[in-house]
């Protein structure tokens, strides 16, 4: 399995290399970017590749901070479960330790004869 992802990998990085260099020239052409809003103006020039690359890593950071935000939620339900069962195992360890009482022991001794 191991190297079935790392020919993947391999193979997916071939295809981004090849598309970069065969769109090079393409890719470093200058986009103007404006922005008016009634008192808030702006406009600035940026290559293409500047603004993909924006984007991608935009994408990534919202993708980053959705799975932590899952993986927080996880995180706390398992934290929540182990300290259920902590209390759980100590509950039936206080129960394992009673004492029997009368009625308990004529049916544990009714078992044991019968058993």
């Amino acid at each position: 399995m191991r190297w079935i992802k790392a020919i993947f990998w391999t193979l997916i990085l071939v295809i981004v290399v090849t598309f970069v260099v065969q769109n090079l020239q393409s890719m470093n052409q200058t986009i103007y970017l404006n922005f008016d809003f009634y008192f808030l103006s702006f406009s600035t020039a940026i290559p293409l590749y500047m603004l993909t690359m924006g984007v991608f890593l935009l994408g990534v950071l919202f993708g980053v901070g959705y799975t932590f935000k899952a993986w927080l939620a996880k995180v706390a339900e398992v934290r929540k479960k182990s300290k259920e069962i902590k209390q759980l195992k100590k509950e039936l360890d206080d129960l394992r330790n009673l004492p029997l009482t009368e009625g308990q022991k004529d049916l544990a001794s009714s078992e044991q004869t019968s058993g």
